[in-house]
């Protein structure tokens, strides 16, 4: 590591086995970009090491940040050590979107901060082989060991208590709340006939296949209420083939949505739904809040916080009381619309990198102070 020293450049280098260009980014590698970008504006060079999905370069930039990717998930993690010697940054972000640690605390005394976005022992089965699932469950409970010494930084109440079962101490948990891109998400008229999106994800622990149960709750009370499923994943098939067989009418499978699309189709809706067994912070639900879009959710861990603490909707505990939820909802829609959006302007992705700015380089100092007091 080159000594720190305040008001130089502060090299970042940031792990994560995706970056905003490979194919199944997500919520995770979006904020990536969101937050990376400002930093390289706020006196840092940010570096990011991800995996390549096998379409693109073995170097890219984006934004202000230098990409480096590695041909597989194995060779990511073994090149780590020779990465830190090239890159000589002053902090490291260990992000754990996808659960396996990046271990870089082992190979060299720089800072580590370690980017925790939820629990995935909650989320893990179904979505991998039992041997797998168990050994990221088992992965995930040593984190307190294995970074015993890092900083954890999380982005709501819940995953604090999360990190506080793993046995990391509440003092070294830090919540940064996540923004969203007001421009992007923004209102525009409704549909005339109440329409519902969910677009929150197509994997079994999001259940969408409850989306089709939403409609028919819906339908109780609107029978022309209509319902768009935006995205493709593992649970499309499945999905679908329980609304052709349930004959259902009032639904419409759009596939995967264009990113400058996707915000019209959000914001015409009435109604966003979202039924994920767990969340971190639900971007999906913050994301419609900013379109205007208030969101009925099943309570989960995580996703009750982010619908009820900040007033993005309501949370409901099954889907039998899904109808009276909607219907209070679309009664007052106006209301209800500005209220949202008004509520989702308190979170902004200037803040949120400043916030991460301020804890980066009070890292390199104090790593620093603790280089200049053996040294000096």
């Amino acid at each position: 590591m080159a000594l720190y020293m305040p008001g130089s450049e502060t090299t970042l280098l940031w792990l994560n086995h995706r970056d905003m260009m490979h194919k199944m980014s997500g919520g995770a590698e979006r904020s990536i970009a969101e937050i990376g970008s400002r930093l390289s504006g706020m006196g840092f060079s940010v570096n990011l090491y991800s995996v390549n999905d096998g379409t693109l370069k073995d170097s890219d930039y984006f934004n202000g940040i230098k990409i480096t990717r590695a041909s597989s998930n194995i060779t990511a993690h073994v090149s780590v050590p020779k990465l830190i010697k090239k890159v000589k940054p002053d902090v490291i972000i260990d992000d754990m979107a996808h659960a396996v640690p990046w271990l870089s605390s082992f190979f060299s005394n720089v800072p580590v901060v370690v980017y925790f976005r939820h629990m995935h022992a909650r989320t893990i089965s179904g979505q991998l082989p039992f041997p797998q699932a168990s050994a990221i469950k088992l992965i995930e409970k040593a984190y307190g060991i294995i970074y015993r010494n890092s900083t954890f930084v999380t982005e709501s109440h819940s995953s604090e208590s999360d990190l506080v079962s793993l046995g990391i101490p509440k003092e070294r948990i830090r919540i940064i709340l996540p923004g969203v891109d007001h421009k992007h998400f923004h209102p525009s008229a409704k549909s005339k006939i109440p329409s519902m999106i969910y677009f929150s994800g197509m994997r079994d622990y999001k259940r969408p296949w409850l989306a089709l149960s939403a409609l028919a709750e819906a339908r109780k009370k609107n029978a022309n209420a209509e319902l768009n499923v935006v995205g493709k994943g593992p649970s499309t098939q499945k999905v679908m083939e329980s609304a052709w067989e349930g004959k259902m009418k009032g639904v419409k499978f759009c596939g995967k949505v264009p990113e400058k699309s996707l915000p019209k189709l959000i914001s015409k809706s009435w109604v966003n739904l979202n039924f994920s067994v767990a969340e971190g912070f639900g971007y999906s639900i913050l994301e419609a809040a900013s379109c205007g879009t208030p969101t009925i959710a099943l309570d989960a861990h995580g996703v009750t916080e982010t619908v009820e603490k900040y007033g993005f909707g309501k949370a409901i505990k099954e889907i039998g009381e899904f109808g009276e939820a909607y219907a209070s909802i679309t009664e007052n829609i106006s209301k209800v619309s500005k209220d949202v959006r008004k509520r989702s302007m308190k979170f902004d992705w200037d803040k949120c990198a400043k916030e991460w700015a301020t804890l980066l380089k009070s890292a390199a100092r104090e790593d620093t102070k603790e280089i200049n007091k053996k040294v000096f």
